[in-house]
């Protein structure tokens, strides 16, 4: 029918899909596409949501400078969308992930406060807030504000219970996991890691079970029971297997 803003469209979606179920390959070059396409047809919200989920994937796979290039495209892009509010918070929040596999304490503490910033400037958008939480308090462990990462993953449980998601509910458990590990509270942290990683794995999100199956390690080695160690081995191992299956960095945990 040679209708380009479709298409675009089946591409930016079809690439997020592709990047969830592990089919990177396709995906980079499905985001690629739908970038392309929206710029053709001066979409600005479809670039720029374009550019933000190729900016997640490629920060998945560890190409942080190239993945943090696009996504500071995006925020220029964002700023003329017809969604403005919703392209930056989610662009902030994906910027915030690059970051925050970067390493970079400086860069991790400013991307956080933009990022808190411009959801509080952009209004309450809670599809934005479920995928800008996660980040929020994996930054705030990174910075050891524990207190702040567990008012945020308090905020995205209330979240994700409001609504029958089932990877929303996996994304606040695995959160809440991260706050009980940095507690030092193994035992409840491997409940709410594992059933996280479960429900990944059955939703086909193997990247984030992966992810899961890591922080479990770190809890069995923390716990240091009786098997422990050989038990955290095992998840180790099979989660860096997933990694190199799917072409990721290892950069994000």
């Amino acid at each position: 029918m040679g209708a380009p803003r479709a298409i675009a469209l089946c591409h930016c979606f079809g690439g997020a899909l592709d990047f969830q179920s592990g089919r990177w390959d396709e995906a980079e070059v499905a985001l690629r596409k739908a970038v392309t396409l929206y710029g053709e047809v001066g979409s600005a919200s479809g670039e720029s949501f374009s550019l933000q989920r190729l900016g997640v994937l490629l920060t998945a796979r560890g190409r942080l400078d190239e993945a943090r290039e696009f996504l500071e495209e995006g925020i220029v892009v964002a700023e003329r969308a017809a969604m403005r509010s919703h392209c930056l918070t989610r662009l902030h929040a994906s910027m915030l992930r690059n970051r925050i596999a970067s390493g970079v304490m400086a860069d991790i503490r400013m991307s956080l406060a933009e990022g808190l910033e411009a959801a509080q400037r952009h209004g309450d958008c809670v599809t934005c807030n479920a995928l800008l939480l996660p980040e929020v308090v994996r930054a705030s462990l990174a910075v050891e504000d524990v207190e702040a990462a567990e008012r945020h993953a308090a905020d995205l449980e209330r979240t994700a219970g409001e609504f029958d998601s089932r990877a929303w509910t996996a994304m606040a458990q695995l959160a809440r996991g991260r706050v009980l590990l940095a507690q030092h509270r193994y035992d409840d942290g491997l409940e709410a890691l594992t059933t996280a990683g479960t429900t990944f794995a059955e939703i086909d999100q193997a990247y984030e079970a992966a992810r899961a199956a890591c922080l479990q390690a770190e809890c069995l080695r923390g716990r240091a029971g009786p098997g422990d160690e050989a038990q955290a081995n095992v998840l180790k191992a099979g989660a860096d297997a997933q990694f190199e299956a799917l072409g990721a960095g290892g950069l994000e945990v």
